[in-house]
């Protein structure tokens, strides 16, 4: 009897084992602060059990970044002042006819594009775009400042798709046949959207606060 006890105890905990707990790094160099900004990184991003649902279901991942510089101190030598923000995003898509999934980066003014390519399992694409990545985020003056990192991991519903397609693809795309959420008929999206609706997670962290002389 013990040892069927402790059998199922197993099998219910697998699920949660499998489920990491998302990790992220927000690397800075005091001394080298003023030439070159922080690298940011993360593990586990897309290891939510109902995203990952969503994923297999159609439904593209947009996990958006914000990374805030914020300076100690600096207003009335008593509260913290923000001096500088940058944003990006990261979408991740299954695609059925190739079972790839499609990870992309884009700056949200369309500066930088970044195609990561099609991997077999989400895991993969998740160590992709874990990767310790550089923004160019840094003080201009001497001080004491941190950083505050702000992640939105969101699967979108039908009424996105129209406005994820056309950012999918991009300026240079020549048509909705190139873009593999173009298989997401509003048909199906709705279907889907009232079945499963959106999710979004949002994560916060920050940097340990830093020196510049």
């Amino acid at each position: 009897m013990r040892r069927l006890l402790a059998l199922l105890l197993l099998v219910t905990a697998l699920p949660l084992a499998a489920q990491r707990a998302p990790r992220f790094d927000v690397t800075v160099v005091p001394a080298t602060a003023l030439a070159e900004g922080p690298s940011v990184s993360s593990d586990g991003l897309l290891s939510d059990a109902k995203i990952r649902e969503h994923l297999r279901n159609g439904f593209p991942a947009r996990i958006h970044y914000s990374l805030e510089l914020w300076r100690k101190g600096s207003v009335l030598g008593v509260f913290d002042d923000q001096v500088g923000r940058v944003e990006w995003d990261v979408l991740v898509s299954y695609d059925p006819t190739t079972r790839y999934y499609n990870a992309i980066r884009r700056s949200l003014d369309d500066k930088v594009r970044e195609d990561f390519g099609g991997y077999e399992t989400v895991t993969s694409a998740e160590a992709q775009i874990g990767k310790a990545f550089r923004i160019p985020l840094r003080p201009n003056r001497s001080g004491r400042y941190y950083y505050n990192l702000i992640v939105d991991v969101q699967t979108l519903a039908e009424s996105d798709l129209d406005a994820l397609m056309q950012w999918y693809r991009g300026p240079d795309s020549p048509s909705k046949t190139n873009n593999p959420l173009a298989m997401i008929g509003s048909g199906l999206g709705t279907l889907l959207s009232r079945v499963l609706g959106g999710s979004k997670i949002r994560y916060v962290t920050a940097s340990g606060v830093f020196t510049v002389e």
